[in-house]
């Protein structure tokens, strides 16, 4: 071992800080699941997690589509056939921000 010499210090990656959150309360947003399909919600209020305490950020979002709530049940998750339910969304889980359809050109 030579002397005089000190150790290399460890390269540590520091993530970059995060861009402004995109979303707002009313978006209709593409979610991945923890059962597994993706489903499109309406994001109701913005959760923070406390200082000092555990937890994670997070949305309340209701499930808009008839549909989604069907693939949920396929998956195992206990919905009633004709509600929809509101959810927590992790930030996380949240994929893209649906567009909004413009409805069908006129010629």
């Amino acid at each position: 071992m030579r002397t005089g010499l000190l150790p290399r210090p460890l390269l540590v990656r520091v993530q970059p800080p995060q861009p402004h959150m995109k979303y707002k309360v009313g978006d209709v947003v593409l979610v991945e699941s923890h059962a597994g399909p993706k489903v499109r919600v309406r994001l109701k209020k913005r959760i923070l997690k406390p200082k000092n305490f555990w937890g994670a950020d997070g949305w309340d979002a209701q499930i808009i589509y008839k549909k989604d709530v069907d693939a949920l049940r396929q998956s195992g998750v206990p919905y009633k056939k004709d509600e929809k339910p509101i959810v927590f969304v992790f930030d996380w889980q949240l994929i893209k921000k649906q567009r909004k359809h413009a409805g069908v050109a006129q010629r």
